[in-house]
């Protein structure tokens, strides 16, 4: 698209906080994820859930994430743009969950994250949409 620019430090930064986010779940460092991840007034639209908004409310939802053995095997930007202090990043990926006593659940799907630059010049996720591809049962 013309006119849209993102600075490779800004998609450095991006796919680095990736890498960083699935580490963290798939050690289920649940806090270090949240307060690495999401600014305090962060938004969480997970599927088939209610908004899940603050910092409190996100480490939350995480925490049950991480009891039913979430692991992200793939989380990987495709398109990744900024303006001024916003810049979102879209992409796709891979999990698994493992609920005690339930069936593992496989699944692919997309998302969208949005940052803004928080004082220092840090960039920290306000909202995060995420949701399957898989067909609706």
């Amino acid at each position: 698209m013309a006119g849209i620019v993102v600075s490779e430090e800004t998609a450095r930064v991006i796919r680095a906080m990736d890498e960083e986010f699935m580490r963290n779940v798939n050690s289920g460092d649940v806090e270090a994820l949240v307060s690495a991840f999401y600014a305090e007034d962060a938004e969480v639209l997970p599927p088939n859930h209610a908004l899940v908004g603050g910092r409190a409310a996100i480490l939350e939802f995480w925490m049950g994430m991480a009891s039913a053995a979430l692991n992200f095997s793939a989380l990987e930007a495709k398109r990744i743009e900024e303006s001024g202090d916003l810049a979102y990043a879209s992409g796709v990926y891979e999990l698994t969950l493992s609920p005690p006593g339930g069936a593992k659940i496989s699944d692919k799907g997309k998302y969208v994250v949005v940052y803004r630059r928080q004082p220092g010049s840090a960039w920290k996720a306000v909202a995060d949409i995420f949701n399957s591809s898989r067909p609706a049962a």
